[in-house]
């Protein structure tokens, strides 16, 4: 015990017990001894270290001495450097003391020593940087980034220790071998024990590692939610001023379009933290932490583009959408359009850290897969000569990692599935269907674009929704008697009226106040990220025509659709075939001279001119159908509006307007009772002989407006 405890300043009476001990056949006493004896001066460095008050474990400023006042995360590498040193002069001396085949053996015991009595206050100075709990140290300062920290920091310490071990081993292998009594298997497998013995500590947080990076991210997520709302409280807090409005509305939108992938340099570094302490595994649920993350922040942006709909239309009937009706010109139409590139913005950085992850399931599966083959080569080898094992001269902070992660989270059966589950992920193979990462962030997208097109198509339709109100319905004109021969206005024909002419006028000012946000590139490539889906805004009035029709609910979509709607109604009335194949010429034609630019902006304004055009002529056909009676001169009057309607759609020469229901009410309006009856009674055998749900629902429309011209049918 003497000579061990002298052993820094006299070798000579260490080697004496060497030999006497070896006489006795009692070396095991001696090593037990020398091993427990000396890392003394790293323990105690170990238990002197205490944070100043004030200080965490996780931070604080930097102290000298015994680490008073300096923080964990800063002072630990220190203090494996000083193991290190330790290690180093062990090799020397453990060689010179106990010669070349037990100092390998040794070393790594040393190394174990060093760490057994410390394992329980390195857990509990773990803990108060950041509990494995998911709760942060007393005073607020630690975080799951600190114990990330210590990780990496004591992957690097053992990436240099066993550069340190297993090279004294490799130094004399050879005079080693020739005693038979270690070998280079023994040796690695004791330097790969005593690595899970050090990284015990940290096992908690590997097992909890997703639930841990939920709580963590949540708070930064919850940051940036607190910004997203303050973004548009100036805009949900403008009343009156017009420009005021506008201006607000630009700032929000900027705002958000900034704030829009602020998550995902936060979403990378979670990604990183999981990779590091999961090593691959348990992958499904850490994609499910930051896909809940992704969708939050998707779901803030939702409710913050809500809100600039609110604040800007309001109710349909309420006085926001009548002021904003009253002072409508284009501004509001570009204004509105920039929501659009916040939902781009963040519908491109989605599609690009989707990428990012499915290259990282690259690495992993690759890094995961060359662990197992290296780990089974080293087993099948485990038995042969020292000459013949591939004793590696050095482990990589990845190999140590892929060492630690499977020990604590895997078994033989699980490494398999995870093998299997990140080749899944990473999966590039569209046509065998690539697995989605983040399902949550995808549905939040498109909750998120909903609200962008909502929000839009309530600013483009405000006009038409305020003359197309419920009083439409109820307008002396539809009651109206003829007037007599003399009368002078009669002579002129039957005009348009003005709630039509309004709404007329602003669907043809749409083209001019779309045009400005088209002809941008950059932002016209931000909105086709997320225009997919944009007609669905417009379902809605034709749900209510189909209900005022007392037609299904579910013909509502067939009824909005013209293709198959188109077939039937023709198949009543002769068309001149002719004609629109030339109109379909003529169209085709004028596209080809259309540049890629220009094309680009025309769709995009075609696809809005369309959503609105539905949208007014489901609401329109909706209003008639609630009519309660039409007189010959109301008739007059509803052909003269649908007539003058259909022309102006036209002239938007967008495919699929005038819609053929609009020009096919304005013919049975005028058709005559004979003929109107006629119309029916094929109807009628068309629908007893196909079972076609638009067929019913055409017939339901046709029959409402018998019953409100007062024809009988049979």
């Amino acid at each position: 015990k003497h000579a061990s405890q002298n052993m820094h300043t006299r070798l000579a009476p260490l080697q004496q017990c060497v030999s006497l001990y070896s006489a006795l056949d009692k070396m095991d006493v001696l090593q037990k001894e020398y091993i427990q004896n000396r890392p003394g001066s790293v323990h105690k460095a170990w238990f002197s270290y205490s944070p100043t008050t004030g200080a965490s474990a996780g931070g604080g400023t930097s102290g000298g001495g015994g680490g008073g006042g300096e923080s964990f995360v800063a002072w630990l590498p220190g203090w494996y450097d000083a193991v290190l040193t330790l290690l180093t002069e062990e090799r020397r001396q453990s060689l010179a003391v106990f010669g070349p085949d037990l100092a390998p053996r040794i070393t790594a015991k040393i190394l174990g020593e060093c760490f057994r009595p410390i394992l329980s206050s390195f857990s509990s100075r773990l803990e108060q940087l950041y509990s494995s709990e998911g709760m942060s140290s007393g005073n607020g300062n630690g975080s799951l980034e600190s114990i990330c920290a210590v990780y990496e920091a004591t992957l690097q310490f053992l990436s240099l220790t066993y550069e340190t071990v297993a090279g004294g081993w490799l130094d004399v292998a050879d005079a080693a071998a020739a005693t038979s009594t270690t070998t280079a298997a023994t040796v690695y497998q004791d330097i790969c024990a005593v690595f899970l013995q050090v990284a015990a500590p940290f096992r908690p947080y590997q097992e909890k590692m997703p639930a841990l990076e939920l709580r963590h991210s949540s708070i930064a997520q919850q940051l940036i939610a607190k910004d997203i709302q303050q973004a548009v409280v100036v805009m949900t807090r403008t009343t009156t001023s017009n420009n005021n409005m506008i201006s607000s509305l630009g700032d929000a939108t900027e705002k958000l379009k900034a704030l829009a992938p602020f998550i995902f340099p936060l979403a990378e570094s979670a990604m990183g933290r999981l990779e590091l302490m999961t090593g691959g595994y348990k992958i499904a649920q850490s994609l499910a932490t930051i896909d809940s993350t992704l969708a939050k922040h998707a779901g803030e942006l939702a409710m913050a583009t809500q809100s600039l709909s609110v604040a800007m239309t309001g109710a349909s009937d309420g006085g926001a959408a009548k002021q904003l009706a009253e002072s409508f010109d284009d501004q509001h139409v570009s204004s509105s359009l920039d929501v659009l590139k916040v939902a781009g913005t963040y519908q491109r950085a989605l599609l690009e850290f989707e990428g990012k992850c499915r290259e990282r399931m690259t690495v992993l599966r690759e890094r995961m897969v060359v662990y197992q083959t290296q780990q089974k080569k080293l087993d099948e080898s485990s038995t042969l000569s020292s000459k013949s094992f591939p004793m590696p001269e050095s482990l990589s902070i990845v190999e140590i990692d892929s060492l630690l992660t499977k020990a604590a989270l895997s078994d033989e059966h699980d490494e398999d599935a995870s093998v299997a589950a990140l080749q899944r992920l990473a999966s590039k193979d569209t046509a065998a269907g690539m697995a989605t990462l983040f399902a949550d962030a995808k549905d939040a997208v498109t909750r998120l674009t909903k609200s962008c097109h909502v929000f839009i198509f309530d600013v483009c339709s405000v006009v038409p929704r305020q003359h197309l109100s419920s009083s439409m319905s109820t307008m002396s004109c539809w009651t109206e008697e003829a007037a007599g021969a003399d009368d002078a206005f009669d002579s002129y024909g039957t005009l348009p009226q003005n709630y039509i002419t309004h709404v007329g006028e602003h669907m043809l000012a749409l083209v001019q106040a779309l045009e400005p946000f088209a002809s941008d590139k950059e932002s016209l490539a931000l909105a086709n990220e997320v225009m997919s889906g944009v007609k669905s805004v417009a379902l809605q009035s034709w749900r209510d025509f189909a209900a005022a029709a007392n037609a299904p609910e579910s013909s509502a979509e067939l009824l909005m659709s013209s293709k198959e709607l188109t077939e039937h109604i023709d198949s009543i009335f002769e068309v001149d075939e002719g004609l629109e194949d030339q109109e379909e010429d003529e169209e085709e034609e004028g596209e080809e001279e259309q540049d890629e630019d220009a094309k680009a902006s025309a769709a995009f304004c075609n696809q809005w001119l369309d959503v609105v055009g539905l949208a007014v002529t489901g609401r329109l056909l909706e209003r008639i159908m609630r009519i309660s009676k039409l007189s010959v001169k109301g008739c007059d009057h509803l052909a003269a509006d649908l007539n003058y309607f259909a022309n102006v759609l036209s002239a938007l020469g967008v495919a699929g307007h005038p819609h053929p229901l609009v020009s096919h009410v304005s013919t049975l309006a005028l058709m005559d009772e004979t003929s109107f009856q006629e119309v029916m009674d094929v109807r009628k055998q068309a629908t007893s002989d196909r079972r076609i749900p638009v067929l019913f629902a055409l017939r339901a429309v046709e029959a409402r407006l018998a019953f409100v011209r007062g024809i009988s049918l049979n």
